[in-house]
């Protein structure tokens, strides 16, 4: 799901941003490189790409928020995945390697001296 929401999010902000440079502005941008197919949307090519971008946007928008929540929930799962480890942890008997008996158990020599 988040993979798919990825892909959407980038080719919605890939083809938002061609849109955005083909529009003509008040400076001119890059309208002269689309300025040809103006004319193949008719006589409300403004009205037309203005909507396209306001789609866009929308979409983009819905999108980011969308990815936002799912990965914030994952990190919650994650998080309460933490605190069930730890409280396991804490839930296991103490650490019985600094006792002397479990060594003498097990033939290990902890004396100073090596004898």
């Amino acid at each position: 799901m988040i993979i798919v929401l990825t892909a959407l999010f980038f080719f919605v902000a890939v083809v938002m941003m061609i849109i955005i440079l083909i529009q003509p502005g008040s400076s001119g941008g890059l309208g002269f490189i689309g300025g040809g197919s103006q004319s193949a949307f008719g006589t409300q090519t403004g009205n037309v790409m203005t909507k396209l971008t306001t789609v866009l946007a929308a979409l983009f928008f819905i999108t980011a928020f969308a990815l936002g929540y799912l990965n914030a929930r994952t990190s919650k799962v994650d998080t309460k995945e933490i605190q069930q480890m730890q409280e396991a942890a804490e839930q296991l008997p103490a650490d019985e390697a600094d006792d002397e008996s479990f060594a003498e158990e097990i033939g290990v020599d902890i004396s100073d001296t090596n004898e």
